[in-house]
């Protein structure tokens, strides 16, 4: 029955997983504490705004059997805000790996060049710590750990296991392939290079028809709803009886407003990287 609960808000494995890949370094039970508490601020204060709103129209309307509202809005809004908080470290990741995929063909060429310079690989790597801002974070965990006493191969083996982006994992890998058999790793590096090169274009490609869509939708969402949506929604209140007041307006332009919100960061979020 527990469990049953549990996965109703959450997974405990996943999350566990979650937050080692988005390197927040806190105990699961503690940051579902932290998630509970801010979503019951956080609903509490929005409920408040949604009770006088409902209270003002109650008044207006001379009926205040709405103000029960309230108690189907709490809890929802309640789970809302939950299950957003604890999608925190998911969101992470995902701007961590578009990141690094906007950085790893730059590392890998990096590598490239100190590698034909016969540069050591703790060198090599170094190198990747002090000029790529994401990458470096994850180079900078491997140095430390070389430097506490692992093996470098230990190190490089515990990080990718981390490692958000496959891009970057499969260039550990190859560093690591590289380590255990002493095969030569420049020819297998540019050959990596020119694969995450086309497979971004053809992301992109895809992503631009998409984005005729998304244009379809963004004038749905921005402009069609809140202009002629909501002149035929008023029409049909005022017909029903119901009368147009501040506060019904108020919840309107709410809605919509988090509706464009919730657009842009969807399409956003989709964008792909890509790096000639």
């Amino acid at each position: 029955m527990r469990r049953i609960k549990e996965s109703f808000f959450f997974d405990k494995d996943k999350l566990i997983r979650s937050l080692k890949i988005a390197r927040m370094n806190i105990y699961y039970a503690d940051y579902v504490n932290n998630c509970l508490k801010i979503s019951l601020m956080v609903n509490i204060i929005f409920n408040i705004f949604v009770f006088f709103i409902l209270l003002n129209m109650a008044r207006e309307a001379g009926k205040y059997s709405n103000l029960f509202l309230i108690l189907a809005i709490f809890p929802f809004g309640f789970y809302i805000m939950f299950r957003f908080m604890i999608g925190a470290p998911e969101a992470k990741i995902i701007r961590s790996k578009k990141n690094i995929d906007a950085e790893i063909v730059s590392a890998i060429r990096s590598l490239i060049l100190d590698f034909k310079a016969n540069a050591p690989m703790f060198d090599a790597l170094g190198n990747l710590m002090k000029n790529f801002d994401e990458i470096g974070k994850y180079i900078k965990d491997i140095v430390i750990k070389v430097k506490l006493g692992s093996s470098l191969e230990e190190s490089l083996n515990e990080i990718v296991e981390i490692v958000p982006s496959e891009s970057f994992r499969v260039l550990l890998w190859q560093i690591i392939n590289h380590l255990e058999t002493g095969t030569d790793i420049t020819n297998s590096l540019d050959r990596l290079a020119d694969e995450i090169v086309e497979k971004q274009r053809i992301d992109f490609k895809k992503y631009g028809k998409k984005l005729n869509v998304l244009s379809l939708l963004y004038m749905i969402v921005a402009i069609i709803l809140p202009t002629i949506g909501f002149t035929m929604i008023a029409a049909g209140l005022i017909f029903m009886g119901i009368s147009m007041s501040m506060s019904l307006i108020m919840v309107f332009w709410v809605l919509f407003s988090l509706l464009q919100f919730v657009f842009l960061a969807i399409s956003g979020g989709n964008r792909p990287v890509v790096e000639a």
